[in-house]
């Protein structure tokens, strides 16, 4: 059991780090190549002309903020039991949630023609965190 929850560590943490390269390169290629930008251009019409964007960002802001401090309280509920380990991981958690709201907040399709990708690629990695974190937090518990 130990072994499949190191493998399954290892992979969101590569899957976290995929999803951030690819923030750096969809902007990076939506800036620099045409085709790109056209690309991305024509689905954020198709985003918004099928979906209710504003709504759906409100919602998962929302639910990542309830989701992060459910997983802090339970954290700081049971923090006497826990390793030392876990206060990294909760505060990266803190901070990929923190850009994550910032982001969706600050910024739109006018400062960033890949927004909605970007958008997405932060959420997926701020919400594999929290569940890392989560799966951590109660692991170490059932160890002790």
């Amino acid at each position: 059991m130990k072994k499949m929850n190191k493998v399954f560590y290892a992979v969101a943490t590569i899957l976290q780090i995929i999803l951030l390269a690819g923030v750096y390169i969809v902007n990076y290629f939506t800036r620099k190549r045409m085709g790109m930008l056209r690309y991305v251009i024509y689905k954020n019409g198709v985003f918004e002309n099928t979906y209710p964007i504003q709504q759906l960002q409100y919602i998962c802001i929302i639910l990542l903020t309830i989701l992060t401090i459910l997983v802090l309280m339970f954290y700081v509920k049971n923090k006497s039991k826990l390793s030392k380990k876990l206060m990294n991981r909760n505060i990266f958690m803190l901070v990929l949630t923190s850009i994550y709201i910032g982001f969706n907040l600050l910024y739109s399709t006018e400062d960033f023609r890949a927004f909605y990708f970007m958008s997405l690629m932060f959420g997926v990695a701020a919400l594999i965190q929290t569940i890392k974190v989560f799966f951590s937090t109660f692991v170490y518990k059932s160890k002790n």
